[in-house]
């Protein structure tokens, strides 16, 4: 058996961005005859089950999520079983995700300074250094805890990111933002690695009719800005032309029940929808082709995959332009930008791509075209890159 490449990952139940970066990875490694392990709190059967049949390992060592005060009492001991489950597999390189798998690595790195550590950073961690995150969460005591705490947690976090060896992230806007908030890390450890399409999912469906409908997708969460989109279609729909659009937003989080509050009280119950079930690659697949419009309302965002699935699918895409989405979606060209939190240019640029055939069909072949520089297999080459040299910087050691 060869030396196991063991990545942590907080929790494989979500199908967020990370976790399918993680998946994503970890079947080609696998296939290529790496053997991959992913250590977590918890997977789910149904999330994992493609990595399964390729052959990767999944350990679950159990406790609390991360969202949960019961995680932060129960740290201490939810550590002790990643480091034991780490230690078994005899892996001397470790990839660490976001939080709290990132602190998971550079204590394992403390404990084992040895071992080369990959840390895959799509942002600084969102709860210390994000201020719109910090405030999204819920309910009240643990932001208030978070943000008592928040000097604290900026002095840990940036003392231990030099443990990390290699610094993956996906982005340019990720890049600059993770050098600025860490300046005793060199650059010298990044490596820029972007995300991929699936693209025997993701393409353009002829056989799939477009409905006059806008699309969302991400976890519900206040900085994803869902509302601003709840509210411009309030506003279309005041036009009579605009009498049959709907909005679909594919995601579950804890702004749901505020987000279908709000739907009822502009009186959109019919019009907008919230899927928050679990859906198949196929299923979000046909769900992007059915979509006349894609939006992403998150301001200063890393990248977002669900954003170049929806280009591949020749979907165009509305964004702020601000973060990843500046790198993702070229104005004019594969979407369009609005003003973040612009409500009323939000629905202008909404109402082009829903009245203006023309343009859409231009910004839908720039989408498909644009998206094609996204592969999975230039992911896997450039992560294959990063192991190799954690490899050598292994060797040098011993």
């Amino acid at each position: 058996m060869n030396q196991p490449l063991v990545f942590l990952h907080p929790h494989c139940t979500l199908a967020g961005g990370s976790t399918t970066f993680l998946l994503e990875v970890v079947r080609r490694l696998s296939r290529n005859g790496q053997r991959a392990i992913v250590i977590s709190i918890r997977s789910s059967p149904d999330l994992t089950a493609d990595a399964r049949r390729d052959g990767v390992e999944f350990v679950d060592v159990g406790g609390p999520l991360s969202s949960s005060i019961g995680f932060w009492l129960t740290y201490p001991l939810v550590f002790a079983r990643i480091y034991r489950a780490v230690r078994r597999t005899g892996a001397t390189i470790i990839v660490s995700e976001p939080f709290p798998a990132n602190w998971w690595g550079w204590f394992y790195k403390l404990l084992q300074p040895n071992c080369r550590l990959i840390y895959v950073c799509h942002e600084p961690t969102a709860f210390i250094f994000s201020k719109a995150w910090i405030e999204s969460i819920r309910p009240a005591y643990m932001r208030w805890g978070l943000n008592l705490s928040n000097p604290l947690l900026r002095w840990a976090e940036q003392r231990l990111m030099p443990l990390s060896d290699f610094v993956e992230v996906n982005s340019r806007f990720s890049w600059h933002e993770i050098s600025q908030t860490f300046p005793l890390l060199s650059t010298n450890r990044f490596r820029l690695v972007y995300g991929g399409i699936d693209r025997t999912a993701f393409y353009p469906r002829p056989d799939v009719i477009r409905q006059p409908q806008i699309l969302m997708v991400g976890v519900l969460a206040r900085f994803k800005n869902v509302d601003w989109v709840v509210r411009a279609v309030a506003q279309l729909r005041k036009q009579a032309q605009f009498s049959t659009v709907r909005l679909v937003i594919k995601g579950k989080g804890v702004e749901k029940e505020s987000l279908q509050q709000l739907i009822n009280s502009l009186g959109l119950a019919d019009s907008v929808k919230i899927i928050d079930e679990f859906y198949s690659t196929e299923q979000l697949a046909r769900l992007l082709n059915e979509s006349q419009v894609f939006v992403h309302a998150a301001h200063n965002e890393p990248f977002g995959l669900s954003v170049i699935e929806a280009l591949a699918c020749g979907t165009p895409a509305v964004v702020t332009g601000t973060g990843g989405t500046a790198e993702t979606v070229l104005d004019g060209q594969s979407g369009l930008y609005f003003r973040s939190g612009d409500i009323d240019h939000l629905v202008v640029q909404l109402a082009r791509l829903l009245t203006d055939n023309v343009l859409w069909h231009q910004l839908s072949e720039g989408a498909i075209q644009h998206a094609r520089q996204f592969s999975w297999d230039e992911t896997h080459r450039k992560f294959i890159g990063i192991v190799d040299e954690a490899k050598a910087s292994y060797l040098q050691i011993q």
